[in-house]
């Protein structure tokens, strides 16, 4: 006598004599799997990580070091012929080949921290230079370059937002040492900045950062980025040392971005990103590492932004929209840095100065250029998907299977 074939699995007839309250169970489980795999991927390094570390976790492919000078190099003044301007147009692929604004304030000095604490940083690897693109000491992995001499930026009394301001102060150019024609997918930007001891806040004023889209073509001053033609994140020193992401991105303030408890927008400047998350100490050295990563496809509030501060993640956001068209991507270095805001209430009310070392900037593969927004995110393409929206596929899914 033959046996009849089994009957085909049915998730439904395999759960019908379950109670709700048990599928329920499961669904919650599953549920609080998934929720803690989310918070676990987000959550910070409990020590601190080197920059190469961060380098290698943001997976950039290229990496390039800004050259310092050996000897001092003095700022232009009574007698003096700027040799500061002279070095960064030389050997920080500029713009244009010009520093836009502020060149009379730029010299390079020995360390006045070299005795202070210092954030941990990364040793040089000994990477070769093999197969790397750009101008200076560019390299496949990050460095920490040997040099004496420092970026010293100066900022007399009563200076303020040197492009309206009656005094300048500080300085505003882009550098492009990775060419300017293919713009980037992911981009790094990293360096140690001090404030000399009894600094005066006042209100705040500008750090470097990146951008991407055409340089002096807006997204900077209170021109709008339109998504389409450029953005910028720099960071931003506020009141008693604090600090935050600085950015002009294509976000409406009724925006879900906007929403966000970590964003403060306005549409007359720049968006205000992780407020008070950032503290700068004056008389020591921080290391600042901001890692960008596009929204894909264009249009799609879906990019990334980390920022660690001395090797610990404080900032980290994955809504962001950059960009509108698929034509933007992340470009090159705007080193911008001046006291403002766009009034007197921002000047500085001494004459001072802050430090830089160990620029680099590195950046991850080529981005792909399209006409238009791309559509929505691409079939497979999981990994831009936020918890809410896979916890709602599962649930559906789920509901689904036990139901129909």
């Amino acid at each position: 006598m033959s046996s009849l074939p089994p009957a085909p699995f049915s998730l439904k007839a395999g759960m019908s004599g379950l109670s709700p309250r048990i599928v329920l169970s499961v669904v919650a489980s599953l549920l609080f799997l998934l929720a803690a795999s989310s918070v676990n991927a987000a959550s910070p390094s409990p020590s601190p990580l080197t920059r190469e570390q961060v380098y290698a976790q943001a997976g950039m492919a290229q990496n390039w070091v800004a050259p310092m000078p050996s000897t001092s190099l003095q700022a232009a003044g009574s007698g003096m012929s700027g040799e500061g301007e002279k070095f960064l147009v030389q050997n920080w692929a500029t713009t244009f080949h010009q520093i836009q604004i502020g060149g009379n304030d730029i010299s390079f000095t020995g360390d006045p921290f070299a005795n202070a604490p210092t954030a941990t940083v990364a040793s040089s690897p000994g990477a070769s230079s093999a197969g790397s693109v750009g101008v200076g000491n560019s390299t496949t992995s990050p460095t920490q370059p040997q040099q004496q001499q420092v970026l010293k930026l100066d900022y007399p009394r009563g200076s303020y937002a040197p492009s309206i301001g009656p005094i300048p102060g500080g300085t505003h150019f882009y550098a492009k040492p990775f060419g300017d024609k293919t713009p980037f997918e992911s981009m790094m930007v990293s360096y140690d900045v001090a404030f000399p001891n009894g600094f005066n806040w006042v209100l705040g004023g500008k750090l470097p950062g990146v951008y991407g889209g055409t340089p002096y073509d807006g997204c900077s001053g209170g021109v709008q980025s339109t998504g389409a033609n450029c953005l910028t994140m720099r960071l931003m020193w506020r009141p008693s040392g604090s600090g935050e992401v600085y950015a002009y991105v294509p976000a409406d303030p009724k925006s879900n971005f906007c929403k966000n408890s970590a964003v403060i927008c306005n549409d007359q400047y720049g968006k205000s990103i992780g407020r008070g998350q950032i503290y700068f100490q004056a008389g020591n050295w921080t290391r600042m590492d901001m890692i960008m990563s596009l929204n894909k496809p264009a249009g799609n509030s879906n990019g990334t932004l980390q920022v660690y501060r001395n090797g610990a993640l404080v900032i980290h956001l994955d809504d962001i929209p950059y960009r509108t068209s698929g034509m933007v991507g992340f470009q090159g270095l705007m080193f911008s840095s001046f006291f403002g805001g766009s009034d007197s209430t921002y000047a500085s009310p001494v004459d001072t100065s802050v430090y830089f070392r160990n620029v680099q900037l590195s950046v991850g593969q080529p981005a792909a250029l399209y006409q238009g927004t791309g559509g929505s995110i691409a079939a497979g393409d999981f990994s831009r998907l936020k918890g809410g929206t896979i916890v709602a596929i599962v649930v559906s899914l789920v509901s689904y299977l036990v139901w129909v």
